[in-house]
Order: C-alpha cells, then structure tokens, then sequence
C-alpha cells in the first residue's frame, strides 16, 4: 500500500499552523502530527494594510521551526498557503520574498475562491452528513479572521455563494477604540454585523428554507472546547452508540450564546486554557452565527471542524489519486453560474444553444491544440454568462458581462481565471485587443488562451443570433485544415451564415483552421 506523507501550512490572519498527514488510498487522510503558533499578521493588515518587519521576523522563525519538523518526518510534498491578512497586506510581495530568502518556502496567496474551495473539498471528504444536507436548504458558513464566506446549497447543487469583509479578528480590530465608548459591546458588535447579514437574507435566501447551518473556521474548535465544558446539548464525547456528536439544535445554540455574552475575555481565556487573543474572538464568532440563526431561522448547525489545512490535503490526495470525491464539484462551478445568469435573466434557452455548440466546437480542437479539461471550464462558464451584460444595457453588452463577471465570485477558479473569462466575454464583437494593450494583466500564455476561448464563443453565439435556436443535431469534423460544423434545420439562415462569416476569419487567424457552416435539411 503506498503511503504518502504530506504537509500543510496555513499562514493565517491570527495563527500559523502545520499539519502533517498520512494519505493512502485505504485510509484516505489521517492526521499525524499539529503544530501552531500564534503570529498577528491579521491585526496589523487589517488595522494598517501593512506587515511590519517584527512580524515578518516572527513569521520566519515560526516557519523554519516548521521546517524543522517536516524533516522529522522526512517530507517532500508539501504546500504552505496565505489568505487575507497576507492577500490584503500592502507590502504582501516583500513579505513573500523574505520568507523565500529565510526560510526557503514559497508561499501560495490563495484568493478568497479558492481558499473556499479548498475547504468545500475537504468537508466533502470527511466522513459526515454533508451530501444529505445539502440536498435540501443548507447554508455553509466559514468564518475567518478576516472575513466570511456564506455559500447556499439546494438539491445537492451550489446556487450562489457570497465574501462578507465580516471576520473574527477584523471586527475587533475595527471595533477596538469604540469599545470604550459605550456600556454595550455587545451591542456594537451587534450593530455592525446584521445589516450585511440581513442584506445576504434578503437578497438570496427569501426563495429558500434553510434547514441546516454547516460551520467551518479555525474559530470552531474553541466552540466545541467551550460546549464541551459545558455540556451543552449534543457536544458530547459521544452519543449512546458511541459515535462522536457534531451538531447543536437552535435551541442548544441559544444556551451557549447567552452563556458566553456573559463573560469576560480573561475568564474565557482561563475556562478554556488559550490564550487572551483566541478568546476574545469568541464573542464576534458567536454573534456571526447567532444572527445567521436568526436570519435563517434553521434547525441545527453542524459543526465540522475543517480549517484550511485538510483543504490542502484534500487537494493534493484529488490530484494524486489517491481518491475520487463523492461530490461533484465541477458541477456546482457551472450550476453557480447558471445561478447567476438567472438573475440578470439571461436567455437559458439561448445560453443552453451557444453552450452545445461551444463544447462540441472545443471537444473537435482541444486534442490538436493540446486544450485542458479545465480550458473547457472557463469556456463553459464565459458561455454561460456572455449575454449577462444585457440586463444592464443592451448597448454595451460585452463591456457590462465583463464588470458583471468581474465583481462576482466565483468559487473553484482563481482571480485570474476569472480575469480571464470576463474578457472572453467581454470582446464577443468585432474587436479584439493586441497584446500590447493587456499585458500589464495578462502574460502571452493567458493572451493566446482568451483569443483561442473567445474564438470559439464568437462562432457559437454567431450560430444562434436570431436567438430562435434554428440547428438541431450539431456534428463537427476537423480535417484538411478546415472545421466542418452541420446543423440539422429547414429554417432560413442568412443571418447566422453572415455573423458566423464574418467572425470565422478570426477563427482562423487564431487556430490555422478555417470554420464552415453548413446546413442539412432534414424533412
């Protein structure tokens, strides 16, 4: 049985941690070993947008004590990962370059997708209700130091997933000099949260019923740690069959809410055996999820445990093979956006004609062009959302898909993926930009794959112009430097032939090959 050892670092806003796991195909992932330090990257990015040289010392020395450990363990797979308090640092570049010099690491800033995607894998992995709770109203919560990711699942699918600038550590630190200002802290916090909340509720939730809170975050061990003292509810060591308990009734919630609003950080702090830091990010967490039970109105909350780092592993166990997930997570990519074509109200029946044609159009090149499972995603994707720009103004479609795609978030592609598909979509006419023009965003490699995704999606929106879906049965055939594309229809295609004409010539400039569209009537 091959067994592999990997290592996982989470440079985090509040704390640095390892993680060290054993992965194999018969018993998946397995913890062996956790080490964690605390380092205040988060409070001084998120008070100053600036890491000072104390905590990049700090955060040397804590990484070559992990270096330490790793050898110990003679590990050579590994991946350290940074989130916001190192995303959002103003001098994040040098802070990246003085580790490397130190410590040798190299530090992967994750943006926020993916940071939430990496998570979503990791739930799904575990050994938990997670596939039967979602296919009914479920609400996924992740709650940072930074901020907090509130993703929907309805009929196992992801419908729309949201980035609130609402975390643990950037509310205190925001809140820290008006703390003394009123006899009700609690309160403030209180203030400053629920309109964001209420504003998620209202604008996604109302067609839904939550029945279940699924809780992830760093923040959630010293939840089960205070329950536990407790003897709250289910967070027992057991239940009757011996199995470990994960989930609090709302009810349950409530006891422990008004338990902890009732005392001191210092108190807290000694209860629990942490430190006066970690405890004083209790209540902000708290009061997160006690408002989203109170917006929600649902049932129960599973608490799961995950961080970031069995994301990573999750991750690396996925690309080694050493498993298949359960969940299909490509599917809630391209569901997501569906999602979102909806709310600008965007054709479907459209969308689902440029779609088919699009793919069947890629799946005829992509052996030839040497083009990836994961090119034909974004394709789909920029497909999907072409047209979204007309709900805005039907002058400037392309202009308004791209700040549309642009201010969305899209969990399980990288920012710059999804650089990339905004400008697919957004030179869907006539012109398209040389690279002079973008190269301060974009490299060469990034150029070529925009011109070839958008290449395509041009032929295929020109194949349904009229938007009445005329071909049926769409068959492609590459040879002798041409790409043959029939379609089954009695209808008149003038318009079609014309628009398609006129982009095929940048098809060709593009790919060598030289598009034709022929029609098979069928009576």
């Amino acid at each position: 049985m091959a067994v592999t050892t990997f290592a996982a670092i989470d440079v985090g806003s509040h704390e640095t941690s390892l993680r060290i796991y054993e992965i194999s195909k018969k018993i998946g992932i397995h913890e062996l070993d956790y080490v964690h330090h605390s380092a205040r990257l988060g409070y001084e990015t998120y008070s100053t947008k600036h890491i000072s040289y104390h905590s990049i010392d700090k955060l040397c020395t804590i990484l070559n004590g992990f270096k330490d450990k790793m050898k110990e363990y003679q590990i050579t797979d590994y991946m350290i990962a940074a989130t916001s308090a190192l995303r959002e640092a103003d001098n994040n570049l040098i802070v990246l370059d003085q580790v490397r010099q130190r410590t040798g690491f190299k530090i992967k800033i994750l943006s926020n997708s993916e940071q939430r995607y990496l998570c979503y894998k990791s739930i799904a992995l575990t050994e938990n209700a997670f596939h039967k709770l979602i296919q009914k109203g479920a609400l996924l919560v992740d709650v940072g130091g930074g901020s907090m990711q509130l993703s929907l699942f309805d009929k196992s699918s992801l419908v729309t997933t949201q980035n609130i600038l609402l975390g643990s550590l950037r509310i205190q630190e925001i809140l820290q000099n008006m703390k003394n200002q009123t006899d009700n802290y609690q309160n403030l916090v209180y203030e400053y949260i629920s309109n964001d909340l209420h504003t998620f509720s209202e604008l996604y939730l109302k067609k839904y019923k939550i029945k279940n809170i699924i809780a992830v975050g760093n923040q959630l061990r010293i939840f089960v740690k205070y329950l536990s003292v407790h003897n709250f509810g289910h967070i027992q060591p057991t239940d009757s069959k011996g199995k470990k308990k994960d989930s609090v009734s709302r009810q349950e919630y409530e006891e422990f809410y008004q338990s902890i609003s009732s005392q001191h950080p210092e108190e807290l702090a000694r209860e629990l055996d942490t430190s006066l830091e970690q405890a004083s990010l209790l209540l902000p967490t708290a009061m997160i999820y006690h408002n989203i039970f109170e917006e929600t109105g649902a049932e129960q909350m599973w608490l799961s445990g995950i961080t970031l780092c069995e994301g990573m592993a999750a991750d690396f166990a996925e690309k080694k093979e050493k498993f298949v997930p359960d969940h299909n997570f490509v599917e809630d990519i391209v569901h997501a956006a569906r999602s979102l074509a909806m709310r600008y109200e965007c054709s479907s029946e459209h969308c689902e004609s440029v779609e088919q044609a699009a793919l069947k159009i890629f799946d005829a090149l992509k052996r030839q062009q040497n083009m990836t499972k994961h090119d034909r995603l974004l394709l789909q994707i920029a497909v999907i959302l072409h047209n979204c720009g007309s709900y805005i103004n039907l002058n400037d479609v392309g202009e308004n898909s791209y700040k549309i795609v642009m201010s969305t978030e899209l969990i399980g592609i990288s920012h710059k993926e999804r650089m990339i598909v905004a400008s697919v979509v957004r030179y869907l006419q006539e012109y398209f930009p040389e690279f002079q023009e973008i190269q301060d965003v974009f490299d060469r490699e990034d150029y070529v794959k925009i011109a070839k995704l958008n290449a395509i999606l041009r032929l295929a929106d020109a194949m349904d112009r009229s938007h009445k879906q005329k071909f049926k049965h769409l068959t492609t055939a590459l040879r002798n430097r041409q790409l043959v594309i029939t379609g089954d229809t009695l209808y008149d295609i003038t318009l079609e032939q014309g628009i398609f004409e006129l982009h095929s010539s940048f098809f060709e400039e593009v790919y060598g090959i030289k598009p034709v569209l022929k029609q098979k009537k069928t009576f």
